[in-house]
């Protein structure tokens, strides 16, 4: 299967999914990834924002943030590049394009990526070797390629492959968190 079909067919098999499954597998891989020793050391998270049945980060994003550690969310710049930006809770989002929910711009709050301890990362589809297929932007690769912070990829079980056919400009997952399991590279 081609690369772009590969995309098509996981990207509707989790548009098909139920409100109530995937709040129930975002619950139980949410469960997984607090309990790890990366989020539990972590006193500064980046995190994407959920859209489209993407493995829910609402509650993540709240009880880290209630929690006492700091939560930065992506913004997109015009240029083509991402940084991620500090948020006091989940109603400092706005709507913006593609159904992407992001914070005011505001250069203050702008994490550096070296401060960043931990980075949960969307993908379409990971493999076991800690390669992803992304929405094709860019955006995560290049924003990885600069920071030294723990990758953990977020996914459905549904969503781990054989194989994802790499890039050189790839960057690999460190653990993958699903419903099922915790996959360490």
């Amino acid at each position: 299967m081609t690369k772009p079909d590969l995309k098509r067919s996981l990207h509707t098999e989790r548009i098909q999914m139920s409100e109530r499954v995937v709040r129930e597998k975002s619950l139980r891989i949410y469960r997984q990834l607090i309990d790890m020793p990366a989020y539990q050391l972590a006193r500064c998270i980046a995190c994407y924002v959920s859209i489209k049945n993407e493995v829910d980060t609402r509650i993540v994003i709240q009880k880290a943030i209630d929690s006492g550690k700091q939560v930065g969310v992506p913004v997109t710049r015009e240029d083509g590049d991402m940084n991620f930006q500090a948020i006091a809770g989940l109603s400092d989002l706005r709507p913006v394009h593609y159904g992407l929910r992001e914070p005011v711009p505001d250069s203050q709050k702008v994490l550096l990526s070296h401060t960043i301890d931990l980075i949960l990362i969307p993908g379409i589809a990971f493999d076991r070797r800690g390669h992803r297929i992304g929405s094709g932007g860019g955006y995560y690769d290049r924003f990885l390629a600069r920071t030294e912070a723990v990758r953990i990829g977020l996914s459905y079980a549904f969503q781990i492959i054989d194989r994802v056919p790499a890039e050189p400009h790839d960057v690999k997952m460190d653990l993958i968190v699903t419903e099922n399991e915790v996959i360490k590279i």
